[in-house]
C-alpha cells in the first residue's frame, strides 16, 4: 500500500470512531444554532430600531445577571458525572445524579428564580428608572425557570451519546425560540411579543421534553423516569455532587458577569441606541471568534491528556494554542475591520452605521480575548479553581472600576470599551505570570 493509500485508510478509521462522529455531529448542530441566531438578531435589529433594540438588549442582559445567581453548578456537575454512570452503567449512580440534579433545580427556581420575579420590576427601576424593562424580565425569567426541564433531556441525551437526537433537538430548540418571538414582533406586538413568545417557546419545550423523557425512560434499562427520582430525594448525598461542580459554576458565571455589565451599565449612564450599537458591535466581532469555541471545548480534553506526558508537553501544548489562536484571531479582524461598513450597512441598516466606530475598538478586545482561549481548561488541568476564581474576581473589579474612573474623561460607550481593552489586557498577563510560575515550579518539583 502506498503511502497516500495508508493515509486515506488511517483517515477513514479515524472519521468512524464515534467519538469524531459525535463531536463532528455536535460541530454541525453548534454552526447551524449560530447561524439561525445570529439571522434571527439581525431580523429583530431592523424590525427593532436602535432605541428599541437597545432596550431588548438591556432586557436580555438583566435576565443573563439573575440568571448567574440561579447557576449553582447543577449542569456541570451533572453532565461530567451523569456521562461516567452511563458509561459503567451504574444504574443507581444515574438515579443520584438526576435527583441531585433536579433537587438543586427545584430549589434554585424556588428561591432565586422567585425573588428575581418579584423584585424585578423594583430593581431596574433603581438601575434605569424604568420598571416596565423588569416587568419584561419577570416573562422572561417564568421561561428560564420552564426551561429546568430541556435542560434535563439535554443532559441525559449528551451522557447516553444519543447525539444525533441531541443536535436535532438543539435546532429545533432555537428555531422556536428565534421564530415566535420574530412572528409577534412582526404582529404589531413589540418589545412584549419578544419575551411572551420567550415564554410560550419555553412552555412548547416544557411539554415536548416532558413527552420524550417519558418515551426514554420506557426504552431501555438506564433511562430513568421521574418516578424513581422523586422516591430518592432523601436518599441522595447532597454535598457529595453540589462541590464538584460549585467551584466551576463560580468560575464560569463571573465570566458571563464579565459580558453582560458592559450593557448593564451602559444601560445606567448611556442612552438605549448606544446599547444597540454596542450590541450590534460586540455581536459583529464575535463572529470571527466564533471559530475558537470547538478549541476551548477540545482543549478540556487534549491538555489532561497533554498533562499525562509531562507537564513540559502541557506547557507547550498550552502555549502554542495561545499563539495561534490569537494569530488566527488577528488575521480574521483585520478582515472583518475592512469589511465591516459594507457589511453592517448590508444586514443591519444605514440606521446601525453608529456601530462601525465601535467596531475598530473593539476588534482590539477581540484580538486580546482570542488569546486567553485555553485559560478555563488549563486552570481545570491543572486543578487550580480557587485561584482562577480570585483572578477573575480581580478582573470583574477592574472593568467595573476602569468604566467609573475613564467615564469622567471620556463617553460612556469609549468608556466601557477602553476599560474592557485595558482590563483584558492586565487580566492576561496576570494570568500568563501566574501560569508560569506554576509550570516552573511544576519542572523543579519533578527534577
Amino acid at each position: 500500500m502506498t503511502y497516500l493509500g495508508l493515509l486515506i485508510f488511517r483517515i477513514k478509521i479515524f472519521i468512524k470512531t464515534s467519538f469524531v462522529r459525535d463531536a463532528g455531529l455536535l460541530q454541525i448542530g453548534n454552526i447551524a444554532t449560530i447561524f439561525v441566531g445570529t439571522i434571527g438578531s439581525i431580523v429583530l435589529a431592523r424590525l427593532l430600531h436602535p432605541e428599541m433594540y437597545g432596550i431588548y438588549g438591556l432586557i436580555f442582559s438583566f435576565v443573563g445577571v439573575v440568571g448567574i445567581f440561579m447557576n449553582w453548578g447543577a449542569d456541570y456537575a451533572g453532565l461530567t458525572l451523569l456521562a461516567e454512570a452511563y458509561a459503567k452503567e451504574d444504574r443507581e449512580e444515574i438515579i443520584n445524579i438526576l435527583t441531585y440534579y433536579i433537587k438543586l433545580s427545584l430549589f434554585v427556581i424556588l428561591v432565586v428564580g422567585i425573588l428575581g420575579i418579584i423584585f424585578s420590576p423594583l430593581i431596574t427601576q433603581l438601575l434605569y428608572h424604568n420598571g416596565q424593562i423588569g416587568d419584561w424580565g419577570r416573562v422572561v425569567l417564568a421561561g428560564i425557570c420552564l426551561s429546568a426541564v430541556y435542560n434535563i433531556l439535554n443532559m441525559i441525551l449528551q451522557a447516553s451519546r444519543k447525539i444525533k437526537f441531541l443536535v436535532v433537538f438543539e435546532i429545533l430548540n432555537k428555531l422556536i425560540f428565534i421564530l415566535l418571538p420574530i412572528i409577534f414582533v412582526l404582529l404589531g406586538l413589540g418589545l412584549s411579543g419578544i419575551v411572551w413568545g420567550y415564554f410560550i417557546s419555553a412552555v412548547i419545550f416544557l411539554c415536548f421534553s416532558l413527552l420524550i423523557l417519558r418515551f426514554l425512560s420506557r426504552k431501555g434499562k438506564l433511562l430513568i423516569g421521574f418516578k424513581e427520582v422523586f422516591y430518592n430525594f432523601k436518599k441522595v448525598d447532597f454535598k457529595k455532587y453540589f462541590k464538584f461542580g460549585f467551584l466551576i459554576a463560580v468560575n464560569k458565571n463571573l465570566g458571563s458577569l464579565l459580558s453582560l455589565l458592559p450593557i448593564i451599565i451602559l444601560g445606567i449612564y448611556a442612552t438605549s441606541s448606544d446599547v444597540a450599537y454596542f450590541k450590534i458591535a460586540v455581536g459583529y466581532i464575535g463572529i470571527p471568534l466564533i471559530i475558537l469555541n470547538p478549541v476551548s471545548r477540545l482543549l478540556g480534553v487534549q491538555l489532561p491528556k497533554s498533562k499525562t506526558y509531562g507537564i513540559e508537553t502541557l506547557k507547550k501544548h498550552f502555549y502554542k494554542v495561545s499563539f495561534w489562536s490569537g494569530l488566527t484571531s488577528f488575521l480574521l479582524m483585520v478582515i472583518f475591520v475592512v469589511l465591516g461598513p459594507f457589511l453592517i450597512r448590508f444586514f443591519y441598516g444605514a440606521e446601525y452605521m453608529g456601530s462601525m466606530k465601535l467596531v475598530y475598538w473593539l476588534s482590539i478586545f477581540g484580538f486580546v480575548s482570542s488569546i486567553g482561549v485555553g485559560l478555563g481548561p488549563i486552570y481545570r488541568t491543572l486543578n487550580k479553581m480557587k485561584p482562577a476564581i480570585i483572578i477573575v474576581t480581580g478582573h470583574v473589579i477592574l472593568m467595573v472600576l476602569g468604566i467609573l474612573i475613564f467615564i469622567n474623561f471620556f463617553p460612556p460607550l469609549f468608556s466601557v470599551i477602553l476599560s474592557l481593552i485595558v482590563s483584558w489586557i492586565i487580566f492576561l498577563f496576570i494570568n500568563f505570570y501566574f501560569l508560569g510560575r506554576i509550570f516552573k515550579s511544576a519542572n523543579k518539583t519533578q527534577q
